[in-house]
């Protein structure tokens, strides 16, 4: 529960980040609150979905900024953003800071300490593709920039009023790992960054700093509150397989944050072990695995690379299985994900293609769509990490 002023303060701002900012900026404005200046930085919405707040509106500044990788306009985005919250704490009357928070915005807003924007998109693609846990890669990015780790707060001040609405993609609580945590204090230190720099990202060379820390009076009236997470996404397939008549529904997140293969091999056991004891059985496995790129990666993504290597351990066996991003984007291809089942691979070789090839040149996407098994959904506008069902 929001512990709300009696009434909004005159003085306002709000920061709408991440890939769900439009839809939860619509949900904002729909409360009939106050027209505070808006800063909102978005990948491109893809047909059908909620669009950035109209370039003709004056109060609201919106910004392309780019996924995976930064672009120029994520530079822009972030220095408005800190612009607009230093005016802020300029202002003499009461005031309040908002800020929409979705996974996605540690690329879509960037203010690196000293990387040019070619040097930023390289440390950035070498970063997520370095096998890294996702919350050892934003203690790296916190300590590399000077917008993220709460450092946008820190513009702001403590005197300001500071809400942090949040749609979750990480693991766990820890909510300043959601876009970097920008208005959130940062529990890691300078000393952890430059530990995992050399342990992740050895042929880079960073400028890092520190960052706000729980502490800080910079937080002395803040507050943060989560909308949904992954968790929610499961107990809705859950619900859904139930009244499918599915039984048992399993929710098991075992696999949250393993390797690739090794989550394969659990995920493919554990319905092995249901599927020997049911007959109509359905596991349901939330969350994020890890991979790691070669040097020339293809075409290809987590949930993609996760499927196919679970086609090959059960190939021939009844199942159906899938993995997708609720972002509707999975790594460097246009797909969500993918949907295969006992037959993936057999079907794959007699079109020509190898699985087994494709799995490490990091480029399913090729196959899964040769035959029919990419899951293709276009961006979705939110972000609540990925979804896998076997049934």
């Amino acid at each position: 529960m929001l512990r709300a002023s009696p009434a909004p303060p005159r003085a306002g701002l709000v920061i709408a980040l991440g890939k769900a900012a439009a839809p939860m900026l619509a949900g904002w404005r729909s409360a009939g609150l106050p027209p505070w200046p808006t800063y909102v930085s978005a990948p491109h919405p893809a047909p059908g979905a909620p669009a950035a707040p109209s370039a003709t509106d004056a109060s609201t500044h919106s910004f392309c900024g780019g996924h995976p990788l930064p672009n120029s306009q994520s530079l822009t985005a972030a220095e408005a953003m800190l612009a607009a919250a230093r005016a802020l704490a300029a202002d003499s009357e009461p005031a309040r800071l908002v800020a929409l928070i979705s996974g996605g915005g540690s690329a879509l807003a960037e203010l690196p300490r000293q990387l040019g924007l070619a040097e930023l998109q390289a440390f950035y693609r070498d970063l997520v593709g370095c096998g890294a846990p996702i919350a050892a890669m934003n203690v790296i990015r916190k300590h590399a920039s000077r917008f993220k780790g709460g450092q946008l707060a820190a513009a702001a001040g403590g005197a300001v009023e500071q809400w942090t609405l949040v749609l979750s993609d990480i693991a766990g609580d820890d909510l300043s790992q959601v876009a970097s945590g920008p208005t959130l204090p940062d529990p890691s230190s300078q000393a952890d960054a430059e530990r995992l720099v050399r342990q992740w990202l050895p042929q880079h060379s960073l400028q890092l700093g520190e960052t706000p820390k729980p502490t800080s009076g910079v937080f002395a009236r803040s507050q943060c509150h989560t909308l949904a997470t992954n968790a929610d996404v499961c107990r809705c397939a859950a619900e859904l397989a139930t009244g499918e008549g599915y039984a048992p529904v399993v929710v098991d997140a075992s696999a949250d944050e393993l390797e690739c293969a090794p989550a394969a091999e659990y995920l493919s056991a554990r319905w092995r072990e249901l599927r020997a004891r049911h007959a109509r059985p359905c596991l349901i496995a939330g969350g994020e695995v890890r991979v790691r790129l070669p040097p020339s990666p293809g075409t290809g993504g987590r949930n993609q690379q996760l499927a196919l290597t679970v086609a090959g351990i059960l190939q021939g066996q009844p199942f159906q299985f899938l993995s997708a991003g609720t972002d509707g984007v999975d790594g460097s291809s246009h797909a969500a994900g993918a949907l295969v089942d006992g037959t993936t691979w057999a079907r794959a070789r007699r079109l020509g293609h190898d699985p087994r090839r494709a799995l490490a040149l990091f480029d399913a996407t090729p196959l899964l769509e040769a035959i029919g098994d990419l899951v293709v959904t276009g961006p979705t506008s939110n972000n609540l990490r990925d979804l896998r069902v076997f049934i």
